[in-house]
C-alpha cells in the first residue's frame, strides 16, 4: 500500500514538471513572437568645431531583447546593405566609439536577437584638411606699403599672423615669438623693405604661408628707343642688346625698367594695330622674326625687374610730314592714303617749329584714332606679363598763336555746331582739347584694368604745370588726373632743373627750382590712390644747363634725398640708361648710386 502511494506522488510530481516546464516553454516562445520592436540607436558626436583630425561617434544601441550585432557603412545605405558588408562594431555595456576621418553621410546598423533591424544616418561636416588659399599683393602710398591678404577656407580662418623674412615652416617657433597677429585685418602696412611670410591658419587648425617682396622705392631706368640703333639687330644681338642694359639696370640698383616700346606708331613685338619698328629689323613693317617684347618682359622678370611698356600715343613721325615713308601697313598711311577721304582727318600734320619740318600725329579729337590707340594698349596688356603701361609727356604740339585755326579746329567747329544747336554752350578750344586727352586717358585706364587691375597706367607729363595748361598747346589736364581713380596710378612729372633754377610764374607762384617744382606737384595730388614718382634728369649731370650741375656733382643725390624727405614721393625715374655711362656723368652717378639701396 505504501509503496502504491510512493508511486502515486511520483507520477502527480513528474506530471506537475511536465505542465510547468510546458507552461514556461509556451511562455517564452510567446515572448518571443511578442518582441517585434525594433533596436534605438543613439549616435553622439564627440567633436562638433572644426578639425583637421577624426571626430569620434559614440554608437549606443539597446533592445529588450538584447542586441546581436551592430554595423557601420559610409554612404546613405540600406538594411539590406549590412546582411554582408559593413564593419562590425563590438559593444561595452551598449556603447562604443567609432572614429570619422572623411566627411560625409554614415548610416549605422542594429538588429536585435529576435531579429529586428534598425538604421540610423548621421552626416558629418567638420572635417577639414586642406590648407586655406591665400594669395598676396601689395601696393605702395607715401613710402609705405600695405600689403592685402585674400583668404579662403571650408572652416573659416581663425587666424593671420606676418613676420619679415621668410619663414615657410608652419611649426617654426618663430610664428609665436616674433610674428605679429593681424587676424581681424584683410590687410596690414609695413615701412621697409624685405620679404614678408604671411601665415594664415583656418579654424580646424591648418596653416598656409605666402611670402611677398616689398619694395617701397620704384626706381626705374627709362630705355628710349634712342637705345637702340636704326638699322636692327638679328634675335642673338637683340637680346644680348637687352641682357646688357638690364644687367646693367640690375647693378645700378634699379627694380624697373620702362622700355619704349611704341615710339613712331609702330610696335617693337608683332602687332595687328602697328608695323614692325625700325629699331628692331632696321626697317619700318620688316618682321625680324623673333618677338622683342616676349623677351624683355621674360628678361626683367628673370633679374627681378617689374617691366613697362613705354608708348608714345599721338606722335607717327618727327621732322617728316611724308606718308610714304611709312611703311603700308602703317595705320596712318593707311588711312591718308585711303580713298575714303573722311578717313584723313585721323592723322593730322603740322610745324610746330616752323622749319618746315611737320610731324604726323594721331588725331586727338578723332575717335577713331582713341581707339586704336586703346586696341594697341589692349594687345600688349593681354599678349604680355607687363607690369605697368607707361605713357611719356608728348600730347598736342604747341600750336602756337593760329591755335585757333590749326590741327583740330576742323572738329573743333563741327563740335560747336552740334552743341549750339543742342541748345547748349560749347566749351573753348583748350578746355575740349583737353577733353579729348582725358578721354583717352580715361579709356586707356578702364582697358588696362578690364583685363589685369594689377597692370599700373601712369604718365610722364613734362614738368612745367604752367605750360600743361596752356591755351595754346599740350592741353594736358594733370589736376583732373591726380584727383581721381579713374584716369592714372601715377604721376612722373618731369623735374629736370636744379635747386638753384630761378624761373618762377608770377601769376601760379611756381617755381622750377627742383624742390620747390615737387613741392608744387604734391600740393596737386589730391587723391589717395595716384602715387607720386620724380622724372630725374640723369643726363644734365655734368653739363653746362645750369651753373649748378657744372659746379656740384651731387645734385642727383640732392634730388633723391629730398624726394624721400617729404614723405609723399615713392620712386624716381632716371633719363636715361645711355647716360648713366658718359663720362660727364660719372663723378654724379656715383654719388647717387651711395644712396640707392
Amino acid at each position: 500500500m505504501r509503496q502504491k502511494k510512493q508511486q502515486r506522488f511520483h507520477l502527480i510530481l513528474f506530471a506537475f514538471t511536465f505542465v510547468l516546464c510546458m507552461f514556461i516553454s509556451r511562455a517564452n516562445v510567446v515572448s518571443a513572437a511578442k518582441d517585434t520592436k525594433k533596436p534605438t540607436i543613439t549616435l553622439t558626436v564627440k567633436n562638433t568645431a572644426p578639425t583637421n583630425s577624426t571626430v569620434k561617434v559614440t554608437f549606443k544601441a539597446t533592445d529588450a531583447s538584447g542586441i546581436k550585432t551592430v554595423k557601420w557603412a559610409k554612404g546613405d545605405q540600406k538594411t539590406s546593405y549590412f546582411s554582408k558588408k559593413g564593419t562590425t562594431v563590438k559593444l561595452s555595456k551598449n556603447l562604443s566609439t567609432v572614429s570619422i576621418k572623411e566627411n560625409g553621410i554614415y548610416t549605422f546598423y542594429a538588429i536585435d536577437k529576435a531579429g529586428n533591424t534598425k538604421i540610423k544616418k548621421l552626416e558629418i561636416k567638420n572635417i577639414d584638411k586642406t590648407a586655406p588659399t591665400v594669395s598676396l599683393d601689395s601696393s605702395v602710398m607715401n613710402q609705405v606699403a600695405t600689403i592685402n591678404v585674400s583668404s579662403e577656407d571650408d572652416s573659416g580662418i581663425e587666424s593671420m599672423q606676418y613676420i619679415k623674412g621668410e619663414v615657410t615652416d608652419v611649426a617654426s617657433e618663430k610664428w609665436g615669438s616674433k610674428a605679429k597677429n593681424v587676424s581681424d585685418l584683410q590687410s596690414f602696412t609695413v615701412k621697409s623693405d624685405g620679404t614678408y611670410s604671411v601665415k594664415v591658419t583656418d579654424k580646424a587648425g591648418n596653416a598656409e604661408i605666402k611670402t611677398i617682396t616689398v619694395t617701397l622705392e620704384m626706381r626705374a631706368m627709362w630705355i628710349s628707343y634712342l637705345e637702340f640703333k636704326t638699322t636692327g639687330y638679328t634675335e642673338a644681338e637683340f637680346k644680348a642688346k637687352i641682357d646688357k642694359m638690364f644687367d646693367d639696370s640690375v647693378d645700378l640698383n634699379m627694380n624697373t625698367v620702362i622700355v619704349q616700346v611704341r615710339p613712331f606708331s609702330d610696335a617693337l613685338y608683332p602687332s595687328k594695330y602697328f608695323p614692325w619698328s625700325k629699331y628692331v629689323s632696321g626697317t619700318q613693317g620688316k618682321d625680324p622674326g623673333y618677338d622683342p617684347l616676349e623677351y624683355m618682359v621674360e628678361a626683367a622678370h628673370e633679374r627681378g625687374l617689374e617691366f613697362h611698356a613705354w608708348i608714345n600715343p599721338y606722335r607717327v613721325t618727327l621732322q617728316s610730314g611724308d606718308y610714304s615713308a611709312l611703311s603700308k601697313d602703317n595705320p596712318a598711311r593707311k588711312w591718308y592714303e585711303d580713298k575714303d577721304t573722311t578717313k584723313n582727318r585721323n592723322v593730322l600734320t603740322f610745324d610746330t617749329d616752323g622749319d618746315k619740318k611737320p610731324n604726323i600725329y594721331f588725331n586727338p579729337a578723332s575717335t577713331t584714332a582713341q581707339n586704336l590707340i586703346v586696341n594697341g594698349v589692349k594687345e600688349i596688356v593681354t599678349n604680355y606679363d607687363v607690369d605697368g603701361i607707361h605713357f611719356d609727356d608728348y600730347f598736342y604740339p604747341n600750336l602756337g598763336s593760329k591755335y585757333k585755326t590749326a590741327f583740330d579746329n576742323i572738329e573743333y567747329n563741327a563740335y560747336v555746331s552740334k552743341t549750339i544747336d543742342s541748345g547748349k554752350k560749347p566749351n573753348t578750344i583748350d578746355v575740349w582739347r583737353r577733353n579729348n586727352v582725358n578721354t583717352l586717358v580715361k579709356k586707356v585706364y578702364a582697358a588696362i584694368k578690364d583685363i589685369d587691375s594689377s597692370v599700373q597706367f601712369g604718365i610722364s607729363p613734362a614738368g612745367n604745370p604752367v605750360n600743361l595748361y596752356l591755351t595754346q598747346g599740350n592741353y594736358v589736364d594733370v589736376k583732373t588726373w591726380m584727383a581721381s581713380d579713374k584716369y592714372i596710378d601715377y604721376i612722373c612729372p618731369q623735374l629736370y632743373w636744379s635747386f638753384e633754377n630761378t624761373y618762377t610764374d608770377k601769376n601760379t607762384g611756381f617755381s622750377a627750382a627742383y624742390d620747390k617744382a615737387l613741392d608744387y606737384w604734391l600740393s596737386l595730388r589730391t587723391s589717395s590712390t595716384v602715387n607720386m614718382y620724380v622724372g630725374i634728369p640723369t643726363y644734365r649731370a655734368g653739363s653746362s644747363v645750369e651753373p649748378e650741375w657744372k659746379e656740384n656733382d651731387d645734385v642727383l643725390q640732392r634730388m633723391v634725398e629730398y624726394g624721400r624727405s617729404t614723405g609723399e614721393v615713392d620712386g624716381y625715374f632716371f633719363f636715361r640708361y645711355d647716360f648713366f655711362f658718359k663720362d660727364a656723368t660719372q663723378a654724379e652717378v656715383g654719388n647717387l648710386l651711395d644712396i640707392l639701396n
